[in-house]
């Protein structure tokens, strides 16, 4: 996975990317995401209610699919 790449997913509505290590984030508004050559930095909320960001390396990006848009 390339920076062009991800960001064209993005861009083209919600994802969701699996890591190598099994997790899922799933990314639904384009503001939650930045990407650098690098990573992916996703604010994410977490069970207490708090964003907090979560650090992506696109080398353990195992998969990225389209969601269904929310109606």
């Amino acid at each position: 996975m390339d920076r062009e790449e991800l960001n064209e997913w993005i861009r083209t509505g919600p994802v969701r990317i699996t890591m190598n290590s099994g997790d899922q984030i799933e990314i639904f508004h384009r503001e939650m995401v930045t990407v650098s050559s690098m990573s992916a930095v996703v604010l994410v909320k977490s069970e207490d209610g708090r964003y907090r960001h979560h650090v992506l390396p696109l080398v353990a990006m195992s998969k990225v699919e389209q969601l269904e848009p929310s109606t």
